[in-house]
């Protein structure tokens, strides 16, 4: 068995194969930084493993064999997140390549379903799952790729992706082929484009990220807060959660912040960025009347009194924004009374 496959998963620069590919997550990794310095931990480095150019082509086709496609997913994916950070150019042709390849899509899908087997039949194993993050990795290269995104969201391929998010595998393992997972909706999402951001309503996007950020690891909490971002940054996403119609939804939302803020009000080195992600929320969502007025009937004592004081003080930015919340709610409310 390769290196690779015995490597302890734990290992994996998880962050570096989700978060880090979305915009705007620099704070997060900010963040993260952060916490591993106070806990003596050092930041994961991506593994440069290529020691060659590939010929993307090639290995592309090797997919086609069986007995060659694990090793070409393994190595197309490790070429992926080299090239991400030091050559983009080749990283958005890969995309390209993979997309309008005869029967790659197709191929990938299949590794998908073959997949759904293992986690029906509670044979899941690390290899597997390495596998199946390796298929998720080239689909992140295809959902940032502007010209192949479209096609892959009316091709309804991430559609199959949202089941491996929602499974309720309780292997700790598994918690990370969901984050990534969940990256490939973010990257999807996170251009905000009116086509994407309508299939991620009708793909009921909104509800899978509720339950991310209620039952998930803290990294897909954060990831399912980015893309819940990214779809209330949309006048159209925003009615949605806002609407009489998702008046369930939207309680719902509010009950898992409410129940996170208490619990980082207590623990407030769990996750200082998780924080952030939802004062942001509450703040986007202030800017529809019905989500103001259902924000300031949730909003958490911890959030209006001196509960994190000492967090805002390590991180300034989070003060600001809890300031721009307040101010948000204050004048609604004023606005009410008057």
């Amino acid at each position: 068995m390769e290196d690779e496959e015995i490597r302890n998963p734990q290992e994996e620069p998880w962050e570096e194969r989700t978060l880090n590919l979305l915009h705007h997550s620099k704070i997060d990794q900010d963040f993260a930084r952060t916490k591993a310095l106070k806990s003596g931990k050092k930041k994961h480095k991506v593994r440069r493993l290529m020691k060659r150019p590939m010929a993307i082509p090639e290995v592309i086709v090797n997919l086609q064999d069986q007995t060659l496609r694990e090793s070409a997913l393994r190595s197309l994916s490790t070429f992926l997140l080299e090239k991400r950070e030091e050559d983009m150019a080749n990283y958005h042709r890969t995309g390209f390549f993979l997309y309008h390849s005869c029967s790659t899509m197709a191929i990938l899908l299949q590794e998908v379903l073959a997949f759904f087997h293992f986690l029906a039949d509670g044979n899941l194993t690390i290899r597997a799952s390495k596998r199946v993050v390796n298929v998720l990795t080239l689909f992140q290269c295809i959902a940032a790729n502007k010209e192949t995104r479209l096609k892959f969201v009316k091709s309804c391929v991430p559609n199959f992706v949202i089941p491996l998010i929602l499974s309720e595998n309780q292997l700790e393992y598994y918690q990370n082929v969901q984050a990534v997972a969940l990256s490939v909706i973010g990257i999807l999402c996170q251009g905000r484009e009116p086509t994407v951001i309508q299939w991620a309503l009708e793909s009921h996007m909104v509800e899978v990220c509720q339950i991310s950020i209620k039952n998930g690891s803290e990294l897909s909490k954060v990831i399912g807060m980015h893309i819940l971002e990214a779809i209330l940054q949309v006048d159209s996403g925003l009615s949605y959660v806002c609407s009489p119609t998702c008046h369930d939804l939207l309680k719902k939302l509010m009950k898992t912040f409410f129940h996170l803020v208490t619990c980082l009000a207590v623990d407030q080195d769990f996750s200082p960025r998780l924080l952030f992600h939802i004062i942001r929320c509450y703040i986007l969502l202030c800017n529809h009347v019905r989500g103001c007025n259902v924000v300031m009937e949730n909003l958490p004592h911890s959030m209006t009194d001196d509960s994190f004081s000492e967090l805002t003080l390590e991180f300034p930015l989070i003060g600001r924004l809890r300031q721009q919340l307040l101010l948000s709610v204050c004048e609604v409310d004023k606005c009410c009374r008057d």
